[in-house]
């Protein structure tokens, strides 16, 4: 798998809302496949995936 360019850390892929992007959880960039534009994801998106990458589901989320 690839690496960040920026911090090193592997590259993950994540489904937001339909649309694949590929990217790095740590510097918040991401890509569509389709294109070569780079985007951030809304602070209460990393959130979230942040939380589930650490085991809570979204039941806990919103119980926050």
């Amino acid at each position: 798998m690839k690496q960040c360019h920026y911090c090193d850390q592997e590259l993950i892929e994540i489904d937001d809302r339909g649309q694949r992007l590929t990217g790095c959880l740590t510097c918040n960039l991401w890509s569509a496949e389709e294109g070569d534009r780079w985007i951030k994801l809304l602070e209460q998106d990393m959130r979230a995936l942040h939380d589930l990458r650490h085991g809570r589901t979204p039941k806990k989320i919103a119980e926050r």
